[in-house]
C-alpha cells in the first residue's frame, strides 16, 4: 500500500468511469458465436461472447475517426444468480446489435477495456430503424433484426413468431386513424378520437362530403349524417389499403420491447388455431356413420383453412401467422385423410357384399354332394380373395379421386376479397362420399361378376350331376349385379355386434365427434347427422370422375440399365 493510507488509488478500479454506448453491427462481434453445436473450443475464432460497442461522447457518431470494426471489446457482467460458467454453471448473454448498454471501464482513464453491466430496454411505442452501422443509425433506436451497413445479414438469426406483430406496421398518421382508442379517450361523430383533430385527408373528405350534401340540398340531420358516412368511408378504405400485403412496408413488424409483454404476436394466433383444430374421434358403435362424421371434421379443417389462405392477401394477422403456401398441397394433404375414413366406408360395402354372396351360395352348397364340397370351398376362398383384393386396390387409389372432387367442389376464388369461413354441412360429405361410390362403382359391380364367374365355370363342370344347382348361381349374380341398388342396406350392414348375448348390457356409445385442446370434446347437431338414404341416393346419380395424374415410379438412368 502507497503512503499506509487505507485506501491505495492506483488499484484496479480506484477511478470508476461510467459510459452508455451502443452495440454496433453483428457483423464485427457475430464469430465470436457459433451457430449450432461444433465439437472444440479451439473452433471459436474470437474469444469468448464478447461485443463491440460505439460509447456515447468518447467514439464518433459518423465512423470517420473510428469505424465499428476497430471499436474496443466489451466484456459482459453476468448476475451471480447466473454464474460464471465454472461447474456447467451459467448464462448466455442476450444482446444483439443496436441494443444501447452502460457499464464502466476496467482500466479507469485508459478506457479501452470496457464492461457491460446492463442493457436498456426499448419501449412498445419507439420507431426502430432498419439498418445498422451507418451514421444515421448510430446512437439511434436500432432494430435487433436490422440489416447490417455492408448488407451481409447473418442467416441463422430469424425472427421467430413470437416476435412478430399481427398488425401491419404502419406511419403514425395511418396507425391513429386505423387503431382503436385508447381507454378513457372517447370518440366524436365520425367515430375518431376526440382528443385528436381531424388529419389532413379526413379534413378533405369532410369538405368534399359537405360540399355534396349542399349540391343534394340535404340539411340538418341528414347533412351530418351524409358527412359522417363519407368520412367514415374514406377512414375504412384507407385502413384496408394500409393492411394489405402489397401496399409500402413500413419499420415495426417485430415486437423488440420489454414493456408491452402482453401484445399479440403471430405465435399466439397460431397457438389458438391450434388449440380450436378439431381432431376426429371415432366411435366404435357404427363405424360407418363415425366415418361420415370425420369426414364432415375433416372438411371443416379445411375450409378454415383455405379461407385463411384466401384472407391472407388483405389481413395482415393472417399473412404472419399462416405456414400453408399453398392451398393445392393443402387439398393433397385432407384429401388422403379422407380417403382412410373413406376406407372404412368401403370396407363395410365388401363385408356386405361378402355376407351377400355366401348367403346366396349357401343353397348351392346344400344341394351339392357331400364329396364335392371341398372343391366348392376352395372356390369360395377364391371368391374371397378375388374381391379383397378389387376392395383394398380401389382404397389405394382413393386420394387422387377425392382430391378431383375437392377441388371441383370448392371453385376456389383467388380473388383478394376477404371471405368468412364457411359452415361445412352434412349433405356436402354425403354427396362428395356418394361420388366417390359412384365413381367406383362399375369397378365393384364388375369385379364381383368375375369373381362369380368361377363358379358358373365349376358348376358347368358338373352340369350333369348338378342339373338343378346353377339356377341358384344365377340368383346371386343378379343379386350382387348392382351394389348401387342395395347401397342403403351394405352401409347400416352389421356384421358383428358388440352385445353378443341377448342379456348384456347395451354398451354407452359415445357422443362426440371431435374435441378440441380450448374446448375439449364435442358433438354435431341432430340435423346434421349423416343419412346413409341420402348418401344411396348420391351414388345413383351419374358423376364425371376427375382426372387423376399418378405419380410414376422413379426409374434408373438408361446409362445404369445397360450395365
Amino acid at each position: 500500500m502507497e503512503g499506509g493510507s487505507l485506501f491505495n488509488p492506483g488499484f484496479l478500479g480506484a477511478s470508476f468511469n461510467w459510459w452508455v454506448g451502443q452495440i454496433a453491427s453483428d457483423s464485427t462481434w457475430r464469430d465470436n458465436s457459433l451457430p449450432g453445436k461444433f465439437e472444440s473450443k479451439d473452433q471459436i475464432p474470437g474469444w469468448g461472447r464478447r461485443y463491440k460497442v460505439r460509447i456515447i461522447g468518447l467514439h464518433d457518431r459518423e465512423e470517420k475517426v473510428l469505424p465499428s470494426d476497430q471499436l474496443p471489446w466489451a466484456q459482459v457482467m453476468y448476475p451471480v444468480t447466473g454464474g460464471g460458467g465454472q461447474a456447467n454453471a451459467g448464462a448466455t448473454a442476450n444482446l444483439r446489435q443496436g441494443n444501447f448498454v452502460f457499464g464502466f471501464f476496467l482500466d479507469g482513464a485508459e478506457q479501452q477495456v470496457p464492461v457491460i453491466m446492463g442493457v436498456l430496454g426499448s419501449n412498445a411505442q419507439t420507431a426502430l430503424g432498419t439498418k445498422i452501422g451507418t451514421d444515421q443509425s448510430n446512437f439511434a433506436s436500432t432494430s435487433g433484426h436490422a440489416t447490417p451497413a455492408d448488407g451481409n445479414k447473418d442467416p441463422n438469426i430469424k425472427v421467430p413468431d413470437e416476435g412478430l406483430v399481427v398488425n401491419k406496421p404502419k406511419s403514425k398518421e395511418q396507425s391513429q386513424e386505423c387503431s382503436p382508442p385508447p381507454a378513457g379517450v372517447s370518440v366524436n361523430e365520425f367515430g375518431l378520437r376526440s382528443d385528436l383533430s381531424l388529419n389532413k385527408q379526413q379534413y378533405k373528405d369532410q369538405q368534399s362530403a359537405a360540399a355534396e350534401a349542399d349540391a343534394r340540398g340535404l340539411v340538418g340531420l341528414e347533412r351530418s349524417n351524409f358527412i359522417q358516412k363519407a368520412v367514415s368511408s374514406g377512414i375504412k378504405s384507407r385502413c384496408e389499403s394500409a393492411n394489405s400485403p402489397t401496399s409500402p412496408t413500413q419499420p415495426g413488424a417485430t415486437r423488440e420491447n420489454v414493456d408491452a409483454v402482453h401484445e399479440l404476436s403471430a405465435a399466439d394466433v397460431k397457438r389458438n388455431d391450434h388449440y380450436l383444430r378439431k381432431t376426429v374421434l371415432m366411435s366404435p358403435c357404427n363405424m360407418t356413420s363415425s366415418a361420415l362424421k370425420a369426414i364432415q371434421v375433416a372438411l371443416e379443417n379445411l375450409t378454415k383453412d383455405i379461407d385463411k389462405v384466401v384472407n391472407a392477401a388483405l389481413s395482415y394477422i393472417d399473412a404472419v401467422s399462416n405456414v400453408i403456401q399453398e392451398i393445392r398441397s393443402l387439398i393433397a394433404n385432407i384429401a388422403c385423410e379422407i380417403a382412410k375414413y373413406m376406407k372404412i366406408i368401403f370396407d363395410k360395402i365388401m363385408e356386405y357384399v361378402l355376407k351377400q354372396i355366401n348367403k346366396a351360395l349357401a343353397k348351392t352348397i346344400d344341394a351339392m354332394p357331400p364329396n364335392k364340397r371341398n372343391k366348392f370351398i376352395d372356390i369360395k376362398e377364391r371368391i374371397t380373395d378375388i374381391i379383397t383384393c378389387l376392395y383394398s386396390k380401389i382404397t389405394n387409389n382413393l386420394c387422387g379421386q377425392i382430391q378431383g372432387f375437392l377441388d371441383k367442389a370448392l371453385k376456389l376464388d383467388y380473388s383478394p376479397l376477404p371471405l368468412t369461413t364457411p359452415v361445412t354441412p352434412i349433405c356436402s360429405v354425403e354427396e362428395l362420399v356418394g361420388n366417390v361410390i359412384q365413381t367406383n362403382m362399375d369397378a365393384m359391380n364388375k369385379g364381383t361378376d368375375d369373381a362369380l364367374k368361377s363358379v358358373d365355370k365349376f358348376l358347368s363342370d358338373m352340369q350333369r350331376e348338378l342339373s338343378g344347382v346353377t339356377g341358384a348361381v344365377r340368383g346371386v349374380q343378379s343379386l350382387i349385379g348392382s351394389v348401387s341398388g342395395s347401397l342403403t342396406s351394405a352401409l347400416s350392414f352389421e356384421n358383428i355386434k358388440l352385445n353378443i348375448f341377448g342379456c348384456d348390457l347395451t354398451p354407452n356409445c359415445p357422443a362426440s365427434d371431435y374435441y378440441t385442446l380450448q374446448n375439449g370434446s364435442g358433438g354435431s347437431k341432430q340435423s346434421q347427422l349423416p343419412s346413409f338414404s341420402n348418401v344411396n341416393d348420391r351414388a345413383q346419380q351419374p358423376v364425371t370422375p376427375p382426372t387423376v395424374t399418378e405419380k410414376p415410379y422413379a426409374t434408373p438412368p438408361s446409362s445404369l440399365r445397360s450395365r
